[in-house]
Formats: C-alpha cells, sequence, structure tokens
C-alpha cells in the first residue's frame, strides 16, 4: 500500500481505472468469451435437433398414410407362387410386352435365384431383334410395368439390315419372401 499512498488523487485514480480495465478484459477472454463460445456451440446443436425434431413429427403425424402406401406396395411385390411358377409368369408377361410392340424374341433364359433374408430377385437372360423405336417401346414397357421389372444388363449389336440391331439384356425382378 505503501505505493499507492506515494500517489497523487489523480493517479490513483487512473491506476484503479487501469486495474479495472484489466481485470475486465482478463475476464472476458478467461471467463465470458468460453462461456458465450459453448452457448452458442450449444444453441447451434439445439436448432438442429430441433430441425430433426420437426421432420421426425412431420413423418409422425402422416404414418397412417405412409403405412397404407406400404401395405398396398408390399402386396404388389411379394411372392405368392413357387419360384418356378414365378419364373413361368415372368416370362409369359416379358414375351406378351415383346409381341405388342413388334419385338422379336430369339432366346429367353431364365437364370438361377438369388435367394436373400427378405427378398428374392429373379432374372431372365433375353435376346431380341427390333427396330430402335420398338426397342425403346420395349424397355419403357418393362420398366414400367406393375411388377417392377428393370433391365440390369443391356448390349446393342448392329445387324445386317440397317435398321434392325440384335439386343443383349438382362431383366430383373425382386420379390418380397
Amino acid at each position: 500500500m505503501d505505493f499507492l499512498s506515494r500517489l497523487s488523487k489523480k493517479e490513483r485514480r487512473l491506476f484503479y481505472i487501469t486495474v479495472a480495465v484489466v481485470a475486465i478484459v482478463f475476464l472476458d477472454r478467461v471467463v465470458f468469451r468460453p462461456v458465450m463460445n459453448k452457448l452458442e456451440s450449444f444453441n447451434g446443436k439445439i436448432s438442429v435437433e430441433e430441425k430433426k425434431l420437426e421432420k421426425s413429427m412431420h413423418i409422425l403425424a402422416q404414418e397412417s398414410v405412409i403405412t397404407s402406401e406400404y401395405k398396398k406396395f408390399a402386396q404388389s411385390i411379394k411372392q405368392e407362387q413357387s419360384d418356378e411358377e414365378t419364373i413361368a409368369t415372368l416370362l409369359s408377361s416379358i414375351e406378351k410386352m415383346a409381341n405388342g410392340v413388334s419385338v422379336f424374341i430369339l432366346d429367353m433364359k431364365p437364370n438361377l435365384v438369388e435367394k436373400s433374408d427378405f427378398y428374392k430377385k429373379f432374372s431372365v437372360k433375353i435376346e431380341v431383334e427390333a427396330k430402335i423405336s420398338n426397342l425403346t417401346d420395349f424397355i419403357y414397357q418393362l420398366e414400367n410395368s406393375p411388377r417392377l421389372l428393370r433391365v440390369s444388363d443391356f448390349r446393342l449389336t448392329p445387324q445386317k439390315k440397317e435398321t434392325v440391331l440384335k439386343i443383349n439384356m438382362t431383366v430383373t425382378e425382386v420379390l418380397i419372401n
């Protein structure tokens, strides 16, 4: 305290103000800013979780609609026949679609059924000849059929006739067990 007694009244005031400013800056850097940064971080996390909650609440509000749509969809892809009957039906429907758009089937060979815990994947290798316009119609019908058929492999080979193509493709269908 000897130091303070030697200072004039004006110098003591300046000293106290300086100590107060240094203390405030110290508290700001050491205490307040880290706490404020943590609070901002928590607020950001809270807003992200609130958005997730809103999305979940929206989905939960539509539970009955989603469930009914799932049931309709699941019924159309549920396997109700034996594997052999399913393959025969698949071959028949592919043949009907091909005949409907003037695509000539040269060869159809069913592949082995791929079995999983939840589904079975049926596939057929097809060799056809068609004009490009008929081919696009055929592929469109396959992809948009109610049987959920997909063309997975596809190779085009031009024939001697310029307008006719030879096509090798694999058509797959997935059904739930």
